[in-house]
């Protein structure tokens, strides 16, 4: 009696973990379909992402003008930003834009004057080489 309760038991069990098996096939297969837009979502954004990096900064500089339109309305008139947080701001970006400036001035062919002119930067020149 044992031995058949037993592989009752067992039949049981075989029967519970098929269907088990079967409701996770179609569970997985209710899971590819559902992210089965996963992977082309993934290759436009790949593609659009140096579109992207490029453009931010304009598409930044657009909110921020209409944000600074709407916000000269309030604190009686006064911009937001101090005189020294301004100066800051603009010395930073002085110090960042050097580098840029200075290779861009050597860069430039210097055109020779024959001028009067000429003569004092010759001499401002000779000094400079002492």
């Amino acid at each position: 009696m044992a031995a058949a309760e037993i592989s009752e038991e067992k039949r049981r069990l075989i029967q519970e973990s098929e269907r088990y098996r079967r409701a996770m096939g179609v569970e997985l297969q209710n899971l590819k379909a559902s992210t089965a837009w996963v992977p082309r979502t993934v290759g436009i954004v790949r593609a659009a992402s140096p579109i992207l990096a490029l453009a931010t900064p304009l598409i930044g500089l657009l909110i921020r003008r209409k944000k600074h339109a709407q916000a000269t309305h309030e604190h009686n008139g006064k911009p937001k930003k101090g005189l020294i947080a301004t100066a800051l701001f603009l010395f930073e970006m002085a110090r960042k834009a050097k580098p840029f400036w200075e290779s861009f001035r050597r860069s430039r062919p210097r055109r020779v004057e024959t001028s009067t002119s000429s003569k004092p930067l010759a001499r401002a020149t000779s000094v400079r080489g002492k």
